[in-house]
């Protein structure tokens, strides 16, 4: 009984720590789309890992991955490539997937594409790993 109990009361901040997670994971997903329609590339460069990836999925299913690595997304950041056209609303929705220890997924779901961050804790920061790009179907 008296295990059970310390148990229970470890729970709280647990859930409190992986709460606190989740919100700053949400954050850097949205500063990634801010930055991206903002064309900040400076932004842009503090979310992502130095190693960061983004590929895109191709509409045709026989077509190749396209990779990008972090200096190309900034620079294509920096060029405005994510400004939206007029009237566009780019984001519509951030979900946390999954935390596990210092990993983490989240969705980001946007009016034409879907992407999923792989996001990892470093030196007690989140930063984006890789990105997966696709165009909503």
């Amino acid at each position: 009984m008296a295990l059970a109990l310390a148990g229970l009361s470890l729970a709280g901040p647990v859930q409190a720590g992986r709460s606190d997670d989740e919100a700053a994971i949400r954050q850097v997903a949205n500063d990634y789309l801010a930055s991206w329609s903002a064309g900040d590339g400076k932004k842009m460069t503090a979310l992502l890992h130095p190693k960061a990836v983004r590929r895109s999925l191709p509409a045709a299913p026989d077509a190749a991955l396209v990779d990008i690595n972090a200096g190309a997304l900034v620079a294509a950041t920096a060029a405005g490539d994510g400004k939206p056209v007029a009237g566009e609303k780019p984001l519509l929705a951030v979900n946390v997937l999954d935390v596990y220890g210092n990993a983490a997924v989240a969705k980001v779901t946007g009016s034409q594409w879907v992407e999923y961050l792989q996001l990892g804790r470093v030196q007690g920061s989140w930063k984006i790993i890789n990105v997966m790009y696709g165009a909503r179907q």
